[in-house]
């Protein structure tokens, strides 16, 4: 069983922390544990909606629900060092902001993600 993405870290008002795959740059379940997945989803939903009223962040509650239920635990599917951009300070590390001629190609790696909010700020 898999379960692939960009892992980001939640923090619960009671201190619990929950590593889930960042719905935004998309998630991998793998077709052996979706079976697994559709048989616990039920015991799920009816906790999201007793704790948190239907609301709140699918990519969360859904990580939660496969490592409650299966232990299995979000793994990344990028190098995070190298092909993620999660925020300004990530993108200073790259080669992304590095000087270049205008004549010189930008020696950036091919698989270069950015992960940013959907949010204005």
């Amino acid at each position: 069983f898999w379960f692939l993405g960009v892992p980001q870290v939640a923090h619960s008002s009671r201190g619990v922390m929950t590593r889930f795959a960042s719905g935004g740059a998309g998630y991998i379940i793998s077709r052996a544990l979706l079976p697994k997945l559709s048989t616990w989803s039920p015991f799920c939903l009816l906790q999201l909606l007793q704790h948190a009223g239907g609301t709140g962040m699918e990519d969360v509650s859904l990580a939660g629900c496969i490592w409650r239920w299966g232990r299995v635990e979000v793994v990344s599917y990028a190098d995070y060092e190298t092909e993620v951009i999660t925020s300004e300070a990530a993108l200073n590390r790259t080669r992304v902001v590095q000087k270049h001629e205008p004549h010189e190609a930008l020696a950036v790696p091919p698989c270069a993600m950015v992960v940013h909010s959907v949010s204005p700020e």
